[in-house]
């Protein structure tokens, strides 16, 4: 399914020696330390949307989907490549390609692929050539102006590993850009939306924020102070099912359930059919924080809670920078803002795609919160 968009070099597919290494090496770019230095521009896309937000007219209506979309993809782009995309023109038109080409992924799932040569994969390949063309302009720029040792982004590490193979490098470089912006995006709309729709949970979120912050921003000296904004993380990810499935080949011979499954069998790991189990979720559609308090946490198996995925050492590289990216963002916007659904009565459907989003756009009306 992703072969047409990340090419046959992207990690995703790579095993054994060459998946190991290349994770390895990657995996640097998403450490503790790393991700220490991402909170500052973690903040600053938080801030930029936040005085979007204040300079709004009363009662104006907030695209939800939109907005959070457009944060990820920022936060994304420039923490992956640097400030060759600091310029929004080309964050636009990145995006504006990539609407293009998720929509014919996601019409794949349920439709034919279209005939080479058709209209649709003559769309989809130019949104795809103009996607690649953006990636390779930043890996000029950073060859031309490598960082210095302990700088080093995402890509960096990408260049260094894969020499002049730009091929692997625009795959991987893609692969990671979608995984780092896409999930996060829709991870903050489904946020936003239960928290619109259950204002307790968002009355305790701002009171723990305000008690434990005070003025303070977000960042990694002070983020595990914020234990309900965790448990809320979690919950959003369970109950919204952001990625509904994952699916690995089996490297060796194995056995599950009694039943045998041979080497390079294709396992579908039915992530949302676990995150839903009313066996340890009761009322699994419920919106329920309280499900990771601590004592809740201890009557559950640890594998009944994998939203990242059941691969072990090969699930989300970038599920830590997903945490700290979104918690800044809710705890940016829920100190300055109550949040609420324009229509209260609105229903709103997830769709399981490659990534769970809503059927329809969500929109929210914000109010300013008094002396913050």
């Amino acid at each position: 399914m992703f072969e047409p968009l990340f090419g046959t070099k992207s990690l995703l597919f790579g095993n054994k020696t060459d998946g190991r290494t290349r994770r390895h090496v990657y995996d640097q770019a998403f450490s503790f330390n790393n991700i220490k230095s991402y909170y500052p521009i973690f903040q600053d896309v938080s801030d930029e949307l936040a005085k979007e937000w204040s300079s709004l007219v009363k009662e104006e209506h907030i695209p939800l989907s939109i907005h959070m979309l457009a944060y990820a993809l920022k936060v994304a782009l420039i923490t992956m490549f640097g400030d060759t995309f600091s310029d929004d023109k080309d964050i636009l038109e990145f995006q504006r390609c990539y609407n293009v080409i998720w929509f014919e992924m996601e019409r794949r799932l349920t439709e034919n692929v279209p005939k080479e040569g058709s209209p649709r994969a003559k769309a989809f390949d130019e949104e795809l050539r103009k996607t690649q063309s953006l990636i390779a302009k930043v890996v000029k720029q950073r060859r031309d102006n490598p960082p210095i040792q302990g700088k080093e982004l995402y890509i960096d590490f990408v260049i260094k590993l894969s020499g002049d193979d730009d091929e692997l490098i625009i795959s991987d470089a893609i692969t990671f850009a979608v995984g780092g912006f896409h999930t996060t995006g829709n991870v903050l709309t489904w946020g936003f939306y239960f928290l619109a729709t259950n204002p307790e949970v968002q009355e305790k979120a701002f009171q723990e924020i305000i008690k434990e912050l005070r003025n303070q921003e977000v960042d990694h000296t002070n983020v595990d102070s914020l234990p309900y904004m965790r448990q809320i993380m979690e919950e959003i990810l369970r109950c919204a099912v952001i990625a509904p499935y994952a699916a690995r080949f089996q490297d060796f011979d194995s056995e599950l359930g009694g039943h045998k499954i041979p080497k390079n069998t294709p396992v579908v790991h039915a992530l949302g059919v676990s995150l839903k189990n009313e066996k340890y979720w009761p009322l699994p559609n419920k919106f329920d924080p309280d499900r990771f308090s601590p004592e809740n946490i201890k009557n559950r198996p640890p594998l009944s809670f994998q939203p990242f995925g059941f691969a072990g050492k090969r699930v989300c590289p970038g599920y830590r920078f997903a945490y700290a990216e979104a918690t800044v963002c809710l705890v940016t916007l829920l100190r300055k803002f109550k949040i609420r659904l324009v229509d209260d009565g609105q229903v709103v459907n997830p769709v399981y795609g490659l990534v769970t989003h809503p059927d329809k756009e969500i929109w929210v009306k914000i109010e300013k919160r008094e002396c913050v």
